[in-house]
């Protein structure tokens, strides 16, 4: 389909997997998703998402052309201005730049113009060649479509939004014979060793026990430096040879919100959610305690509703917290509150306070305080290895001090007996 004809469609298809499962169609108010009647037959207890339950055919929103859950399959940030302006649109125009951006969202979940069959369209690469290609120009295959007009200009878009991430461009990718898939995580110019500074706190959190997505620092041709996170949503299919989709949600999504909610929404609304929907609600709310933690410790504040998510285990059909990424210090750029408040708190945290939320909703007093310890304990040594980063003097000397002083706020010493 030619970029010019996209703003045209008003229906589309959508897929679950490699199923079709429904339809969206525009109206003259908004839009209507409605059940293949052949998938509800064949799935009758599945739902395509938490929020758009099988047993109600016709799911409708009034005043935006997509429900919440499609709405969180859209891309963010430079990639999402990109696909605007390409698309010569507006940003309300989601159903559009949600076709545009192509069916290799995250999650299994597809949207794709009628009688599309390709539901994996990520640029496929050779892993050990990174060095040989331009990071910028796989940027541009991912938001061309073929007709597409001339190259959108990276430099020129707005690179920093009111939070980080949202700064960070993220690019799916495929590896040459079934060697992974991924996303091609970029920072822009203006935000100070944002890849390196990812890297580090992800391979922090994975020391701390912290179950992370696998992520390394690649550089391009021109010696850009970026991301590679392997995906945690795409298995390996060995019957087809191809892949297969993992069902995602992250907490605007489980919620039934819209993106622009992500910095609304608070912990407790988060933990609700995971306690409603997780197969093991005790457990999954004690890794997202250790999640929120773990932020506090590193000066992250861009733990939003987006970085949140829930996935559904193959096989299983077992909801859990999925493993973590866009772990980051916000402290160098300015930003030292929590983006999702705990109990009304953005700041000055203690022990205490992940204890009472925790008895709260329903995780053991004495589980929360063994999880800080290994965490604090585990923690020690990291504060003395932020330099690895590679910020200016002042700035590694104020994020060191900070994530000293939070150890202290999460440790026995201050805030326990």
């Amino acid at each position: 389909m030619k970029w010019t004809d996209i703003k045209a469609v008003n229906e589309s298809e959508v897929y679950k997997g490699a199923e079709l499962a429904g339809r969206i169609e525009r109206t003259a108010h908004g839009a209507v998703f409605t059940y293949d009647p052949a998938w509800r037959a064949a799935h009758p207890d599945q739902a395509l998402a938490f929020g758009l339950p099988s047993g109600q055919e016709r799911h409708e929103v009034r005043g935006v052309n997509l429900h919440p859950f499609f709405a969180g399959l859209l891309p963010e940030g430079i990639r999402m201005r990109a696909l605007a302006r390409r698309l010569k649109s507006s940003e309300d125009d989601l159903l559009s730049l949600l076709i545009a951006a192509g069916p290799d969202c995250i999650g299994d979940v597809a949207v794709v113009p009628p009688g599309t069959r390709e539901l994996f369209a990520s640029p496929s690469v050779d892993l050990r060649g990174l060095d040989a290609v331009s990071f910028r120009e796989l940027f541009e295959r991912v938001i061309s479509y073929p007709g597409a007009g001339g190259p959108a200009d990276e430099s020129s878009l707005p690179g920093v939004q009111d939070k980080i991430s949202a700064a960070m461009l993220s690019v799916p990718l495929h590896g040459h014979k079934g060697s992974g898939a991924f996303l091609l995580k970029l920072g822009p110019k203006d935000l100070e060793r944002l890849v390196e500074n990812e890297a580090f706190f992800m391979r922090m959190a994975r020391a701390c026990g912290l179950e992370v997505a696998s992520a390394r620092v690649v550089a391009d041709r021109d010696g850009r430096a970026g991301l590679l996170v392997e995906r945690f949503d795409r298995l390996p299919d060995r019957t087809s040879g191809g892949w297969a989709k993992i069902h995602q949600e992250d907490a605007c999504q489980f919620l039934d919100r819209y993106p622009a909610d992500k910095y609304r929404l608070t912990c407790a609304q988060v933990a609700e959610g995971i306690a409603r929907l997780s197969g093991a609600p005790q457990v999954e709310l004690l890794r997202f305690l250790q999640l929120a933690a773990f932020s506090y410790l590193i000066v992250n504040g861009d733990l939003h509703a987006r970085n949140v998510s829930l996935r559904v285990e193959p096989g299983s059909g077992r909801v859990e917290l999925s493993p973590a990424s866009d772990l980051v210090s916000t402290l160098p750029y300015g930003d030292d509150h929590m983006a999702l408040k705990l109990d009304g708190r953005d700041l000055r945290l203690e022990r205490t306070h992940f204890v009472a939320f925790g008895e709260r909703h329903g995780v053991r007093g004495p589980a929360v305080e063994a999880m800080l310890d290994r965490l604090c304990e585990r923690a020690r040594d990291w504060p003395a290895k932020v330099d690895d980063i590679g910020f200016s003097p002042r700035r590694t000397d104020q994020l060191r001090r900070a994530m000293e002083a939070r150890l202290k706020d999460l440790g026995r010493s201050r805030g326990g007996p």
